[in-house]
């Protein structure tokens, strides 16, 4: 578990909750979530990522490889959304986010590992070649790979910045295809992903569902995610853990903002 140590006074002298967290971002999201369902308070530092401030000094400090979400809990700083899940269950076990049953809290972990491997190769993929997006400027990129200690991040944005192709976005939705297959069949008869209450395993997949709906990814054949979707929208944590941060822009308009990005990036390299 990354849990760093840090002789930082700016750092160690947090007391209490403190989440370094963006809006839209699906990985805080799921951060925001456990938090609220576990009723814990929590202090936002909100990080623009547009405006690159998770690349200042001051939170490389927290955390080095400049992503979000990080959390400080009285001091100690803890990355990886999945993690911070884990770190929050043992730390505040009530109300539990894992079955005592072994076997339905090893299945639920299964599930928050799925989204974690597949975050950069399906989701992050399908989102940025579906839109058109990259969140680093060329003209930043010398300075971020100085800076970031995960290289695989440097060659992936690298990578996001030239374009995704109509191949390697098409191999992500097939992935996610394959995991919501899999949801679909659970949740046609199931209220949770896994057992008979709201798991780890929910928070790690809705904001998923949330980001992919937004920019248009089609779950006409996934019903029973729907209904489950809708139903995750109606529990106490989901107006201030997920809809107070999500963009005022219409879905409609973001995706047709992809479709102009990938147009111009086309005719560009042609």
């Amino acid at each position: 578990m990354p849990i760093l140590h840090t002789e930082d006074p700016a750092i160690t002298s947090l007391k209490g909750i403190h989440l370094y967290h963006a809006g839209i971002s699906n990985c805080s999201m799921r951060v925001r979530l456990a938090l609220e369902e576990k009723g814990l308070k929590w202090v936002s530092h909100e990080v623009d990522l547009g405006h690159q401030k998770n690349l200042e000094p001051w939170y490389l400090a927290i955390n080095p490889t400049g992503l979000v979400p990080a959390l400080v809990h009285d001091g100690v700083p803890v990355t990886e959304s999945n993690d911070i899940l884990h770190y929050l269950e043992a730390e505040f076990p009530e109300p539990a986010l894992l079955s005592s049953d072994p076997s339905l809290a090893t299945e639920a972990i299964e599930w928050v590992d799925l989204a974690a491997s597949l975050h950069m190769k399906a989701i992050k993929t399908w989102v940025y070649g579906s839109t058109g997006g990259a969140t680093k400027k060329r003209s930043d990129m010398a300075h971020y790979a100085e800076i970031q200690p995960d290289k695989s991040l440097v060659e992936f944005h690298e990578h996001a910045l030239g374009g995704f192709t109509d191949e390697e976005v098409e191999a992500a939705r097939k992935m996610l295809v394959d995991v919501f297959q899999r949801m679909e069949r659970r949740l046609k008869d199931h209220e949770y992903l896994v057992g008979e209450a709201q798991s780890l395993a929910d928070i790690a997949w809705v904001p998923q569902y949330v980001l992919l709906t937004m920019l248009g990814f089609d779950f006409s054949l996934y019903p029973g995610i729907i209904a489950w979707a809708k139903r995750q929208e109606q529990r106490p944590s989901y107006d201030p853990a997920v809809a107070r941060w999500l963009p005022n822009v219409p879905g409609w308009v973001l995706r047709l903002g992809g479709k102009v990005k990938r147009v111009y990036r086309k005719l560009k390299a042609a």
